[in-house]
């Protein structure tokens, strides 16, 4: 709303002196447009409870939904961290954004940088009419240590740059001057004067630019006369030399000081802190006095002394900033959904310890997703494998639901991948492997923690500055798609991980994110790190990645490489922002890379490894049977024998002569194969029909047992007694055998056409 209208009436009467006659016929008096201006100022400029109506951070903060804060920041700054749900605007649009986007219904609180610049917008806003307007005290430097831009707290005007102040009272030397002249209408003037004070932007200036040229100038020390002459209450020392005192809302007045300001000159205003003076001077400027603000008023010139009205760090809090403008479509719909999860700590990273899992294995569901040798050269037991590429189809179709889930691969990174893309989609208790394979067995095959070259001191030059001062709102990527389509894409692209090596000629063109907390990314915490990686952005983990966070500040066009303990944390960080349409990269290895030796948490050693049996998978495969045949396959002798299907899932022949085959899984060595047959050689990737009859006499394969179509076992073992595989299974249908879904596969249906001697997988 609109309140001080009192301006309209001064201009109706001021238009009235123009048009109108008095009773007795004479001329009347024409109020000029300055003398209108000075009556519509004057109201507000001399009201010592709406002038100059600064409020503290701690109350918007207390009461924030009861105000509408306008920031008139520079838009980089404002998008970099603002008050949330601030509006941004500026000295140019202000007036035009009240009349159309910012609303009206609540009080309005003006920020800006120091609180110095808030104060021409406040007094325009008071001349245009609008009611209960304040101006933030000390401005952006009071709500938080993590705004950009100029600043109380590191401005080097925080100073005591007047060394030699005067008490000697100087209004004895005031002279009467003329007033501006001033042209235009009076029923426009107030907006006239306004937006011209308003183009002209902030009008400020330091001590420094006039300390050796005071003559040039006529200083105003606006504020009380004990203060003035140094005997006050606020251990101000004195003024600058040479300054008149003029009293707050006693001076500026047409009968009172206004006359004795000079028009020939700049004048120079300065109170305590530069907020109330900031008001004066766009008050003086509105009338057509040529006046400047003093930046940082008496905080500038004898900050020592003070006793009141100081800045301190003291001021400055510690109140959320909301960053650039809200994320919208389906980023915005991707970040909420990836957001409930790395910002969890009771879920993310989600490692389990290798003792724990074994300790516990009946109650896990483990998913091994290494490459195909490399699992089944051997594993962990009853593990599924599986691969980025094959992982969604394999959760719905051969991997159990009904226990939590283990994600396993080398060492730990690349499982995190896999871990975000089933969390995404709504897969409950996953938890990947500490430490990855390397912490199960010495024996494992692969890349492996106890071997790699990666354990390293690759980081030679930590460095301890914290660089994100630095950090800019960047905007969000444009993405699209649905949740499921870019789990997709992520599990598409690989696991993206980059060395040390790879990055560290070139750290400019990356934007690295050091992702753990404050004190170890600067050298200070308690697990040996002596710093980060030069340039990198320190993002703490569970409180920097949704979209009010630091999401925004991340770069859509240079490549983010993240970087943690292990590389298990960061993988899944990496997955999570090309998900949102980032291209980043997980940093192998993690500080374990950088600076192993220093290390004295979260490190990788020979004691983390166990011993703990592996499972191989087996080169032979029971891999179809017929229980019950009256029309299939016939034997040499025209016989409808049961029989039993071997693959070898190898790529070497394999001579199967010696080995035993049973129907009791009791009883390995029930029947032994006969040996220096060729017959008995499966070639490569081949299968070989055993007739399960009874009948060895036939020939070196009909094999001297018998299946029940009722149900019973199947048994393979190794001319040793090693069990190769066994297979128990129910009551069977004629005619229709049971086998692997696909050559080698965990999975067994029923084959209404049986392929004896031929692949499954068609």
């Amino acid at each position: 709303m609109l309140k001080r209208l009192s301006w309209l009436a001064i201009m109706l009467v001021a238009m009235m002196g123009f048009w109108g006659c008095s009773d007795d016929g004479t001329t009347p008096v024409v109020e000029t447009v300055f003398e209108a201006m000075v009556e519509a100022g004057i109201i507000y400029v001399n009201d010592n409870a709406d002038c100059p109506g600064v409020v503290g951070a701690q109350t918007v903060f207390d009461n924030l939904e009861d105000y509408t804060v306008i920031d008139i920041r520079g838009e980089a700054d404002y998008l970099n961290g603002h008050i949330p749900g601030a509006y941004h605007s500026s000295y140019a649009t202000i007036l035009d954004d009240l009349a159309n986007t910012i609303p009206s219904d609540k009080p309005y609180v003006v920020a800006c940088y120091t609180g110095q610049s808030a104060g021409h917008i406040k007094i325009a806003m008071e001349m245009m009419g609008y009611e209960d307007v304040q101006s933030l005290k000390w401005g952006m430097s009071a709500w938080s240590p993590n705004v950009t831009g100029t600043n109380w707290a590191t401005t080097t005007m925080v100073d005591d740059a007047l060394l030699v102040p005067e008490t000697t009272n100087n209004n004895g030397d005031l002279v009467v001057n003329d007033f501006p002249v001033l042209t235009g209408n009076a029923d426009t003037a107030v907006a006239d004067r306004v937006a011209a004070m308003l183009s002209g932007g902030f009008q400020g200036i330091a001590y420094s630019a006039i300390m050796d040229n005071l003559d040039d100038y006529f200083v105003v020390n606006y504020f009380g006369l004990a203060d003035y002459e140094g005997t006050g209450e606020s251990g101000v020392p004195g003024h600058i030399p040479g300054a008149f005192q003029f009293t707050p809302y006693a001076s500026l007045g047409m009968d009172q000081m206004l006359e004795n300001l000079p028009t020939d000159k700049t004048i120079v205003v300065y109170c305590w802190t530069g907020q109330h003076s900031s008001q004066i001077t766009a008050y003086l400027n509105m009338l057509g006095y040529e006046a400047k603000s003093l930046k940082y008023g008496s905080n500038n010139l004898f900050h020592s002394s003070l006793t009141g009205h100081k800045w301190s760090a003291a001021q400055v809090m510690d109140f959320a900033l909301e960053a650039g403008v809200p994320a919208t479509g389906d980023f915005a719909t991707l970040a909420a959904a990836g957001v409930e999860y790395v910002n969890d700590s009771g879920d993310c990273p989600g490692v389990v310890g290798a003792q724990t899992v074994f300790d516990n294995l009946e109650d896990y569901t483990v998913i091994d997703i290494r490459g195909q040798a490399d699992y089944d050269a051997g594993h962990i037991p009853g593990a599924y494998h599986s691969t980025y590429a094959t992982i969604l189809d394999d959760l719905t179709t051969t991997i159990p639901s009904d226990k939590p889930y283990v994600v396993t691969c080398y060492t730990g990174q690349s499982a995190g991948h896999v871990k975000l893309a089933m969390e995404m989609l709504g897969y409950e208790d996953v938890q990947s492997l500490k430490w990855g394979m390397s912490a199960w067995s010495p024996l494992v095959t692969g890349a492996n923690w106890a071997t790699t070259s990666m354990v390293d001191d690759a980081l030679t030059n930590p460095e301890t500055t914290n660089n994100n001062g630095d950090l800019e709102w960047q905007g969000f990527p444009s993405v699209t798609g649905t949740l499921e389509e870019r789990v997709d894409a992520v599990l598409a692209a690989g696991f993206q991980g980059i060395a040390y090596s790879g990055i560290m000629d070139n750290l400019d063109d990356y934007f690295v994110v050091n992702y753990f907390g404050l004190a170890d990314y600067e050298g200070t915490g308690t697990f040996g790190v002596p710093g980060h990686i030069p340039g990198a952005f320190q993002y703490t983990p569970y409180a920097s990645l949704d979209v009010d966070q630091l999401l925004g500040f991340l770069p859509t066009d240079q490549t983010i490489v993240v970087y943690c303990w292990t590389g298990q944390h960061s993988s899944q960080i990496t997955a999570y922002l090309n998900m949102l349409g980032y291209d980043a990269k997980s940093l192998k290895y993690g500080s374990n890379n950088l600076f192993y030796s220093d290390l004295t948490g979260h490190k990788w050693s020979a004691a983390q490894v166990m011993d703990f049996p592996l499972e191989i998978t087996p080169a032979l495969f029971i891999n179809e049977f017929l229980a019950s045949n009256d029309t299939g396959l016939q034997d040499d002798f025209g016989d409808f024998d049961d029989w039993i299907e071997i693959y070898n899932g190898t790529d070497e022949a394999i001579d199967i002569g010696g080995y035993y085959i049973t129907d009791d899984l009791g009883v390995y060595d029930e029947w032994q194969i006969p040996t220096g047959d060729a017959a008995t050689i499966i070639p490569a990737g081949g299968y070989l029909v055993l007739f399960a009859d009874n009948e060895p006499e036939q020939g070196t394969l009909h094999v001297n047992i018998k299946l029940s179509g009722g149900g019973e076992a199947i048994g393979l073992y190794d001319a040793d007694g090693v069990a190769i595989d066994e297979y128990t299974f129910g009551e069977q249908t004629t005619d229709v055998s049971e086998g692997r879904e696909t050559d080698g596969a965990a999975n067994w249906v029923n084959f209404v056409v049986p392929t004896p001697g031929a692949t499954n997988n068609d």
